[in-house]
């Protein structure tokens, strides 16, 4: 019986530690022709994250959650698990004056193939230890 009690209070603590493992979100805009001078911010709740240019990334720690970001003309909703990290694509679409930066979701290998490429940007010190 023993057994049994202790093995149920340490498959228990760590459930409980693994729901508190932070996870990643890595928000990244590949280089392209297209859009050229148009920035891509992103906002969560109303507060800018980072504006990405041109091969540029950046990664956000945060507690496991739902997220939902916008910009000017796009918005995305980012569920994210315990220890997991998810991509998230700016991609500057043509508009009818000017381009429009398109929130997409994306995976490792895609961000992968263009890592290489990226320079790092911080995401805001005002958001970036907030909880959803």
């Amino acid at each position: 019986m023993r057994y049994i009690l202790a093995a149920s209070l340490a498959l228990a603590s760590v459930t409980a530690a693994a729901q508190e493992q932070p996870g990643k979100i890595i928000f990244y805009r590949p280089g392209a022709m297209v859009g050229l001078a148009v920035a891509c911010p992103i906002r969560y709740e109303g507060k800018e994250i980072v504006e990405l240019g041109r091969n540029k990334y950046a990664e956000w720690e945060v507690p496991p959650g739902r997220y939902i970001f916008m910009n000017k003309t796009a918005g995305l909703e980012v569920t994210v698990a315990p220890g997991e990290t998810r991509y998230v694509r700016c991609a500057i679409k043509m508009g009818f004056m000017t381009g429009r930066a398109d929130l997409q979701i994306s995976d490792r290998a895609s961000f992968e193939a263009k890592a290489g490429e990226f320079e790092r940007k911080e995401v805001s010190p005002v958001v970036a230890g907030s909880k959803p």
